[in-house]
């Protein structure tokens, strides 16, 4: 049972960052409400034990089910005087993520999604690659974002809302576009930009790829510098279907990385299968700061990618015990929030202590 907390939802989200990350994995969303009743259809759903708690959680698996119970029955202005946060492993709570229950609703629901991409207004934002060796930049995740009446949609809301409508494919290709388009002329000659790309898209049409490719060369975009991310996705496509699409980006002067190595679909035999040139790390690799043998693993993991000519990536770098696990690793490059969280510029950032350090070893 999810408990609620006394608190205001900004406090509570100051407050509570610690025990959120023991307590609730996964996805959900926290809602506060100063009414009775609607804190007493939280207790009814099993998510409060305290009918004095102000704040509570509908999370795990089906929590968007949850939320519809939720939600039935109450007033337009009970959905307009609670306030709600969406939050995720990768999205943690913060307060300027939080919005009305009702603008929630309308998230969840996936309208807003169809507006955006119908209308074109898809954006990138841009993470930056850094070089553990040469200390500086060398690259840039392309992050897709929405933009509606609310701001900026994150990528979480856009890929869980293109799953939830079936519109993954068309998310996918404009994605991949307004990724090339939001860049302008500012990639460095020397640059590389990682473009995320999802396998079983281009199980029966390669058209996409090549409408990529197209916009690639319109943007002025050199095919070296650009990084075609295989992406986890429900499933990849055949063998044969695979290769045909690794072969294309290929043929294009493109290079292909392994997204998310060490779970789902990236594991070593996709390795060996595609041969990508970039093989990035799942964050949850790199976790385990103090836990000898996992980091024996993650080591003997970063040497079979280097066998295979592959330059590896330590994702979700978010610390300095992490970083010093990259270096120990022997990684070539990390990204993550301590190097820079995702922007609309390209942002190069230099990490002056692991520099330092670099310069005593």
């Amino acid at each position: 049972m999810n408990r609620g907390f006394d608190l205001s939802l900004r406090e509570f989200i100051f407050s509570a960052s610690d025990r959120l990350q023991k307590e609730y994995r996964g996805a959900g969303v926290a809602i506060y409400s100063d009414r009775p009743h609607v804190v007493t259809k939280g207790l009814d759903l099993g998510q409060s034990d305290d009918l004095n708690t102000s704040v509570f959680h509908l999370s795990g698996l089906g929590w968007e089910q949850l939320l519809e119970q939720f939600v039935n029955g109450l007033s337009p202005d009970d959905l307009t005087s609670c306030t709600a946060v969406r939050y995720s492993a990768d999205e943690p709570l913060e307060p300027w993520r939080s919005l009305s229950l009702n603008d929630l609703v309308t998230q969840v629901s996936g309208r807003w999604f169809n507006d955006i991409l119908t209308e074109n207004r898809i954006i990138s934002y841009y993470q930056p690659i850094y070089c553990l060796k040469s200390c500086r930049v060398i690259g840039f995740e392309a992050l897709a974002r929405g933009v509606d009446h609310t701001g900026i949609r994150s990528g979480f809301e856009m890929v869980s809302a293109a799953a939830k409508l079936g519109r993954k494919k068309e998310f996918d290709r404009s994605a991949r576009i307004a990724a090339l388009q939001c860049l302008y002329e500012q990639l460095g000659p020397e640059e590389l930009i990682f473009i995320n790309l999802c396998p079983d898209s281009f199980a029966n049409s390669l058209e996409d790829l090549h409408s990529t490719v197209f916009a690639m060369r319109g943007a002025g975009i050199n095919p070296a510098q650009v990084v075609f991310e295989f992406v986890e996705a429900d499933q990849f496509p055949s063998e044969n279907a695979l290769l045909n699409l690794v072969a294309t980006i290929r043929e294009s002067g493109a290079k292909i990385a392994l997204d998310d190595f060490g779970s789902g679909h990236s594991t070593i035999a996709m390795a060996e299968l595609i041969r990508p040139d970039i093989i990035k790390f799942d964050r949850t690799l790199l976790q385990a700061t103090d836990d000898e043998a996992k980091e024996i693993l993650l080591s003997s993991l970063v040497n079979f990618a280097k066998s295979l000519g592959a330059k590896t990536v330590a994702e979700g770098i978010e610390s300095v015990a992490q970083l010093a696990l990259a270096e120990r690793s022997k990684f070539d490059l990390i990204q993550g929030w301590l190097v820079a969280r995702p922007n609309a510029r390209l942002l190069r950032p230099e990490l002056a202590f692991q520099k330092s350090l670099v310069e005593l070893d």
